[in-house]
């Protein structure tokens, strides 16, 4: 190379450096101010996902500097696994977005690692709104009464997709209490197959616990449903009288892959931003989530919601994570064939 054209190569690095450091010295503040960040939900308007994204919106801008508009969109398709796939692979890593999405897909990777391309231990957690317990539940003009009834006695049930919290918790059912079940997948989100549990096409479904109270609490005032267990380790306070699926399992063997399987209980309605984002701006939505959790005027907004917020900070989901995605071949095995 010429000296000339040596000079000229030095010069264009030289401004590029130049050009790039005002960027990389932005503080959070001066990145964020005037811009937009999005809140990504999974599933259709009308369901718990939703429900959780708007509420946060109208609180987290103000605790993140520089103030940015907040705005929810929904990235729906194949259960919400197009958005967690695009939260891993596509997204711009400025953070700018980060979204919700079903929570059945943080161990649907182990579980099905041959279809389902994703490891949610390498996102950039940013916090749990609440737990979610998940009940199975039929129409009330069905004529299943209780679990029991179903060893005898068959039902058709809703999903979204194979890949999904309701498909796996229904597939358990099945497997764990030896419930007859037709599983029918392919529904858009929750209100879809409520729907269908109005018009008789399906008569149930494994759904959120508290999603329900929030948006069909008429259901539950009506007595419109009838529960038949709880897909948790523990029993909801509001559910003491309904079983726990461990009471139909034999612990000395099912005992470890029911603790894998139900991981998605105890993280929830979280929150995840995609891999590699700078370091100052996930602590900057990780503190400003935190804050949206105690904020009065969210607060205020999730109790007439009916939305029940049990906060965890987004290190201990990525920490919590971390150990079940180092659970043992043999649990996740087992695990395996219990949803299959």
């Amino acid at each position: 190379m010429s000296f000339l054209r040596t000079m000229q190569a030095l010069t264009a690095l030289g401004l590029g450096a130049a050009l790039q450091t005002p960027a990389a010295a932005q503080t959070p503040a001066e990145f964020y101010k005037g811009k937009t960040v999005e809140i990504l939900a999974g599933f259709p308007t009308g369901g718990g996902y939703d429900a959780y994204a708007r509420a946060l919106a109208t609180a987290i801008g103000k605790y993140i500097p520089g103030n940015p508009t907040v705005v929810v969109r929904n990235m729906t398709g194949a259960g919400s696994l197009r958005l967690a796939i695009y939260l891993q692979d596509a997204a711009p890593k400025d953070g700018l977005s980060f979204g919700i999405f079903d929570n059945g897909l943080l161990i649907a990777p182990l579980l099905k690692p041959d279809t389902v391309k994703l490891n949610a231990s390498k996102l950039t957690w940013i916090g749990t709104a609440s737990k979610d317990i998940q009940v199975c539940s039929v129409w009330y003009k069905s004529d299943i009464q209780t679990l029991n009834d179903l060893k005898t006695k068959s039902a058709t049930f809703g999903v979204t997709g194979v890949e999904d919290i309701r498909y796996m918790n229904t597939a358990l059912l099945k497997h764990v209490a030896g419930a007859n079940i037709k599983i029918v997948s392919g529904y858009p989100g929750s209100t879809d197959i409520r729907l269908a549990m109005e018009t008789g096409e399906v008569d149930g479904v494994c759904d959120s616990w508290q999603s329900l109270k929030a948006t069909k609490s008429e259901w539950l005032a009506d007595k419109k449903i009838r529960i038949l267990v709880q897909m948790a380790p523990q029993a909801h306070k509001e559910l003491t009288d309904v079983p726990l699926i461990g009471s139909f399992s034999d612990p000395a063997t099912q005992g470890a892959a029911l603790t894998v399987l139900l991981s998605p209980t105890e993280v929830g309605r979280s929150f995840a931003a995609p891999p590699g984002i700078p370091a100052d701006r996930a602590e900057v939505l990780r503190r400003a989530f935190d804050m949206s959790m105690k904020d009065p005027a969210f607060l205020d907004l999730t109790s007439k919601s009916r939305l029940e917020v049990d906060p965890m900070r987004g290190e201990e989901v990525e920490g919590y994570l971390r150990r079940v995605y180092a659970s043992t071949p043999a649990d996740v095995a087992k695990a395996r064939q219990l949803v299959e």
